[in-house]
């Protein structure tokens, strides 16, 4: 379930992305909103859902594994 929602965000994303031209969201962001302070905000909270999204993924697998163990 959480990779769905994963792939829908960069589903949405993906035409803002290319039309500014660029390749990550927080460089979107900063030139979006012409700040750097918008684009470190970006950078902390992709790394909080990166994050968050590779611990589930992790507590899946172990989950997963503990059966055959």
């Amino acid at each position: 379930m959480e990779t769905g929602g994963y792939v829908l965000l960069a589903l949405l994303l993906a035409p803002y992305l290319g039309k500014f031209a660029k390749y990550t969201v927080p460089d979107f962001v900063g030139d979006r909103y012409k700040s750097n302070l918008a684009r470190l905000v970006a950078v902390v909270a992709a790394i909080f859902v990166s994050l968050t999204y590779v611990s589930g993924q992790m507590r899946g697998v172990g989950i997963f594994f503990s059966g055959f163990l």
